[in-house]
């Protein structure tokens, strides 16, 4: 932790912002028992989350406090952030230390991890009640396709993580992402903590240099001043001020985009050209103060000084001319680029706002656009019109057709791309309707579109009517489903639907006098059926893969089209589904009571009991054996006549929970295939060997207390 400011300090000052900005924001009701030295230490691990939060997601302090589920049944994930656009999941895990020492191990990473699989399964409700609160938002952005999930550790310590740890969460990045970029990781240590809360609170205006050719200059009702600038220039905005430069901008650069690279490509290839090609860079500025290289010559530069400067459009530019660059500056050097300055001095509350809403909102010409030129799409529209008197809608901005009308272009390849015999196709459209405008001889539309094979307006219609009777009973049937079975139906409609073409007849599919209903009366069954096959199938061929990563590559995907499609034909008996996939029926029943209020209520313990761990099961035994062995203070505790942590533990004087306990030990002794739940009374044993639960179930049965829940 290099710099002017001594480590120690930066802590304090780190330390004095959360409690200056988060106090009264958190939520600490959980925490009300504690002493209060341990409350506050609690509170800075929480507002260190929330800090996090707030600068991944531009948040204010009140919505980053509210992202926090730090507490019991958190599975090590002490934040949860999604973005504007149901984009993008951040899962934060945060560690504070007074002395700038915190500590993160493997088994840290390792129950991080385990909080992913949860979220990626759909197990929402192993989690507590603070995450439930936010399922709705994590769910938006586990359904949007594309979407991205950001690992983030804040750990208040100056040296880097260690080995271990760090390849634990690359691990899990790379099973992640074994079939696209899903999943990244990023950490903020002491340093990058405390140039978060320097950046948020003493942050000072951007100063920049624009020198420019060619110019204009307005000066009603505004200023502003608009001219050719050097690329190498733009290129020395960001060399000294990075990512601050956007921020007034609604987005920060992409990374290397398609369409960035192109800009890179044309900058190293033609930079003569780049001008022409580009729409260039709008910078707003607290006041800009020019310098005339000769007043009055337009061809004359003049250098403007801009004081409190951002970049508001073409943040994509700047970080493409950034790394053009860097790549080749010789043939760079060449490159100009437009760029406008506009003065907020004398503009009134707001205008700066409506200047960034507006540059970054101009329509763009997409990929579908250029349908609208085919004239296949021109005939199936009459076709629509003639043979069916129903609205086929091409152009993009024209309203969507009602259900019993007609459909749109992108609806109606949708339909034909799961109607497709290869599986593929179902595949790219689940990842993106923009995938089926490619135009190659391998790109989806020419396989869906082909002019020499034109679909019918009949095959388009009636494909489009299946696709809906499919997603319409997926939905019906949706709270037949959870867990692990709602993730494999979410991430697998399409592919479902795919199955159900291939599976019924539609031989009469063009033919005006077949009884269509009747085919779509099929629908329904067969979509069980294929529901409940495509499940097993996930389960039996790729369970150790992530649902995500399975159902987004075309390579599985036909492999279950064919497992799924043996099977319906071969009319074999449906398997039943894990229980845990199904929801558990509402039974009435009186709540059991859990183990330690029985004992508490008994008195049957004195204070100070002495109890002895003891493992559950062959495997428990193995795995916590050597780890029991080296201290033998961390197989023994005493008993405290408390209904909250009753148990004062040797190794380290704290207090916990039975179960909460036997937890710690199972990630401090890191192992891996713990269950989720720890059954912790049934664990730790008086000295006779009877368990806290045995004990708490014979007090139970002495006094007629009714059921008994072994977990507490």
């Amino acid at each position: 932790m290099s710099g002017s400011t001594e480590p120690k300090t930066q802590v304090r000052q780190v330390r004095d912002a959360l409690l200056r900005e988060f106090d009264g924001l958190m939520d600490l009701a959980d925490l009300a028992n504690r002493p209060p030295a341990e409350r506050e230490q609690s509170l800075l691990s929480r507002a260190l989350a929330a800090l996090v939060v707030r600068d991944l997601t531009g948040c204010d302090s009140a919505a980053a406090a509210d992202a926090i589920i730090d507490g019991q049944g958190d599975f090590g994930i002490d934040a949860v952030a999604t973005d504007k656009n149901a984009s993008h999941l951040w899962l934060v895990q945060s560690k504070w230390s007074d002395r700038g020492k915190a500590r993160f191990e493997v088994a840290d990473a390792l129950k991080f991890v385990d909080g992913l699989r949860q979220i990626d399964a759909r197990k929402f409700d192993r989690f507590n009640m603070r995450f439930r609160n936010l399922a709705d938002q994590v769910t938006a952005v586990l359904s949007n396709r594309g979407s991205k999930i950001t690992l983030v550790t804040a750990v208040m310590r100056t040296d880097p993580l260690a080995a271990d740890v760090v390849q634990r969460l690359s691990d899990a990045q790379e099973e992640f992402n074994q079939f696209g970029n899903m999943l990244d990781q990023r950490t903020y240590l002491a340093r990058d903590i405390w140039e978060v809360v320097r950046n948020d609170f003493a942050e000072p205006p951007i100063p920049l240099t624009a020198k420019m050719q060619d110019w204009i200059r307005v000066t009603e009702p505004y200023e502003a001043f608009q001219g050719i600038v050097s690329v190498a220039d733009i290129a020395g905005w960001y060399d000294t001020h990075e990512d601050r430069l956007f921020d007034r901008n609604i987005r920060k650069p992409l990374g290397i985009t398609p369409v960035n690279q192109g800009l890179i490509d044309t900058l190293t290839a033609d930079p003569h050209n780049f001008w022409f090609f580009n729409n260039g860079i709008t910078v707003l500025c607290d006041t800009v103060d020019p310098d005339y290289f000769q007043r009055g010559a337009r061809r004359s530069p003049v250098t403007l000084k801009l004081d409190g400067a951002s970049v508001v459009n073409g943040a994509q530019t700047v970080h493409a001319i950034h790394r053009a660059f860097r790549k080749d500056p010789e043939a760079v050097a060449d490159g100009y680029v437009t760029v406008r300055v506009i003065s907020l001095k004398n503009c009134p509350p707001g205008f700066a706002d409506a200047v960034t809403t507006a540059t970054n909102t101009q329509n763009r010409v997409e990929r579908r656009d250029f349908v609208a030129l085919d004239d296949v799409q021109r005939r199936i529209k009459q076709d629509f019109l003639l043979s069916l008197q129903k609205t086929y809608t091409v152009k993009r901005g024209e309203p969507e057709p009602s259900a019993e009308s007609g459909c749109s272009v992108e609806v109606a390849a949708i339909a034909l791309a799961c109607a497709h015999r290869n599986s593929d196709l179902a595949v790219r459209a689940k990842l993106g309707a923009d995938r089926l405008w490619e135009e190659s001889s391998q790109g989806a539309y020419h396989l869906l579109f082909n002019v020499q094979d034109q679909p019918s307006a009949y095959q388009i219609w009636r494909s489009v009517l299946i696709l809906r009777a499919v997603d319409a009973t997926l939905y019906r049937t949706a709270k037949d489903r959870q867990a692990r079975a709602e993730a494999i139906v979410e991430r697998g409609n399409r592919l479902i639907a795919h199955i159900v073409f291939q599976h019924l007849d539609l031989d009469g599919i063009d033919e005006p006098d077949t009884d269509w209903d009747a085919v779509l009366a099929q629908v329904p069954e067969v979509v069980g059926r294929a529901t409940d096959w495509l499940v097993h199938h996930v389960d039996a061929e790729f369970k150790k893969q992530l649902v995500s990563s399975t159902l987004a590559e075309p390579e599985p995907c036909r492999t279950l089209t064919g497992l799924v499609l043996r099977d319906l034909r071969s009319d074999a008996p449906v398997p039943d589904l894990p229980q845990e996939y199904r929801p558990a029926r509402s039974v009435p029943r009186q709540r059991r009571r859990n183990a330690v209020p029985t004992l508490i209520d008994a008195q049957r313990l004195a204070e100070g009991t002495p109890l002895t761990f003891q493992a559950i099961g062959q495997a428990e035994r193995e795995a916590m054996a050597a780890w029991l062995a080296a201290d033998s203070s961390r197989g023994t505790a005493t008993w405290v006549n408390q209904r909250v942590r009753p148990l004062l533990w040797a190794a380290d004087g704290k207090r916990y929970s039975p179960s909460g306990l036997v937890q710690k030990m199972w990630r401090l002794a890191e192992w891996n295939k713990a269950p989720v739940a720890a059954q912790g009374p049934a664990r730790w044993c008086v000295a006779e060997g009877k368990s806290l639960w045995r004990l708490a179930l014979d007090t139970r049965n002495d006094d007629d207390l009714g059921d008994l829940d072994e977990d507490a």
